[in-house]
């Protein structure tokens, strides 16, 4: 299960030039002592229509079975009586804000978003270039662009964030096995994309080959805790599409992988 903490004040709001949530940097008192969070404010259309908190809960939770870093997650409740004493936007969008629990990540220290621009030599000493591709496809995620890369580098290590787009319903059901390719959206405006195509043909044949030995040892039952939290907050998780999919990609890991080189030819 994720922690479950109230804030006890707003630090700042996290104004982003690509994107739209708006996230809120709050305090909260923990057994570890105060930590400042990112919490996402999502409305309760995102809520109900995305999954967005199911999906970053989720997709947090995956990344620590494919070798990947997270800030760790947990679940806050910022009181009312705390906006009042804010500016009129930050009460604005509260009120805009499914009441819900919102989904947070740890404030970590020292990091900065990745760009593009960065050499390839600089990612692989702190990711896995080709693991965090082929999560990304497998978790639907669109999102870790060019653009806006979501993803926070440390001085030894980068950190998955922002995952509120990811196992969308419509990306997960139907999915028709015999005739499998990746969708290039998930591809070739992923962050990774350009490094990954440019390698020798040599290297490109033993890419993938440590996510799918993480992808065959893949336990969806360890999700089991965290859609039960989920749904005893009030959450629709749809956790049967997701559990289906990942157990599909599970047991079709050799045609996903062989997708994932034929992205890179």
């Amino acid at each position: 299960m994720l922690p479950v903490y109230e804030a006890i004040d707003i630090i700042k709001v996290i104004p982003e030039t690509v994107g739209h949530t708006q996230p809120w940097v709050v305090l909260a008192n923990t057994p570890y002592g105060l930590k400042s969070f990112v919490a996402k404010l999502y409305t309760a259309h995102q809520v109900n229509n995305n999954n967005s908190v199911t999906n970053e809960v989720i997709s947090n939770v995956l990344a620590s079975q494919f070798d990947l870093k997270v800030p760790p997650g947990a679940l806050i409740d910022i009181p009312e009586s705390l906006q009042f004493k804010k500016p009129v936007e930050l009460q604005i969008q509260y009120g805009k804000a499914d009441p819900r629990l919102k989904f947070a990540t740890e404030m970590l220290p020292n990091v900065n978003a990745a760009v593009p621009s960065l050499s390839k030599s600089f990612y692989s000493r702190r990711i896995s270039l080709d693991t965090l591709y082929a999560f990304d496809n497998m978790i639907r995620n669109a999102d870790r662009g060019q653009q806006k890369t979501n993803l926070l580098l440390g001085s030894k290590g980068a950190f998955l964030i922002d995952h509120e787009y990811t196992l969308h319903q419509n990306r997960i059901t139907g999915v028709d096995w015999d005739n499998f390719e990746i969708d290039p959206v998930f591809t070739q405006h992923h962050l990774m994309y350009p490094y990954l195509k440019k390698s020798i043909k040599p290297k490109k044949q033993h890419y993938f080959d440590e996510f799918l030995e993480y992808l065959r040892t893949l336990n969806t039952n360890a999700l089991s805790v965290y859609f039960a939290q989920l749904s005893s907050e009030g959450f629709n998780t749809k956790s049967i599409n997701i559990n289906s999919w990942l157990s599909q990609v599970k047991q079709n890991s050799t045609t996903f992988v062989n997708s994932l080189k034929s992205s890179l030819e």
